[in-house]
């Protein structure tokens, strides 16, 4: 920025020439003022674009010049990865893209009634055996089950409907292996295990087993995804995951 006639006139004044008021301290830069302190000049950080998608992450990448720069793509979990610059003279770095996944809200761990049980198996996790067996449960459980459930601690059997007037009784499997979406739509549904219970009302739940295994196996299948779709772009990317 260049300085107004009266910034120099007063400059000239103080016998200060304006090259020494830029100092350099242990690597850290200062603007002295005319009291005698100084002030930090601090680089301006990026704080980077936004998208909830890897394939834009992978196109960013593939369309930035950063003059050969090395940058780190770092997964912090199975819905976000960030992209990082190198360390920068005053030990900082830029952040620019973050990539954070949509998915849908699971009610795990509450109970349901067997309608909208129904509804969240249907769109909130992908087919599989596990899922068809219980919604095959939950559409036809009878209201009046709850006295016809019987529960080894284990699995219960549950009576549903079978054909018009005829009933049959259910065992219900546990633990479930269900595929709830819970990652990136762009890379493989990590498979989880669940258990199924029910209750007074014809109500069910899903309780998730609390195995973390699912979150590795994402975070694995991102890097993949990751290191697939990047291995012929030129500049440097350390994939950390």
């Amino acid at each position: 920025m260049s300085l107004s006639k009266e910034a120099i006139q007063h400059i000239q004044e103080t016998a200060i020439e304006p090259e020494e008021r830029y100092i350099v301290v242990d690597d850290r830069s200062f603007i002295i003022d005319n009291e005698g302190y100084g002030q930090e000049i601090k680089r301006h950080v990026t704080t980077g674009l936004k998208s909830h998608t890897l394939s834009a992450l992978v196109e960013y990448i593939r369309n930035i010049d950063y003059q050969d720069e090395k940058l780190f793509l770092h997964i912090e979990d199975e819905r976000t990865v960030a992209l990082w610059s190198q360390f920068k003279e005053d030990g900082t770095r830029d952040l620019l893209f973050t990539s954070c996944a949509i998915v849908p809200n699971q009610n795990f761990k509450n109970f349901l009634s067997a309608e909208q049980l129904n509804i969240e198996l249907q769109s909130k996790f992908k087919q599989n055996t596990d899922r068809d067996i219980l919604l095959q449960v939950v559409g036809n459980i009878k209201d009046e089950s709850v006295q016809n459930t019987s529960d080894d601690g284990v699995s219960q059997s549950v009576t549903i409907k079978q054909g018009v007037a005829s009933v049959a009784s259910a065992r219900v499997p546990n633990p479930v292996t269900l595929t709830p979406y819970s990652t990136f739509q762009e890379v493989e549904q990590p498979e989880r295990l669940f258990i199924f219970r029910m209750r007074e009302g014809a109500k069910g739940a899903l309780i998730d087993t609390d195995d973390n295994s699912w979150q590795l196996k994402a975070i694995q299948n991102i890097k993949e995804y990751l290191e697939l779709n990047l291995a012929v772009v030129k500049q440097p990317v350390v994939i950390l995951g």
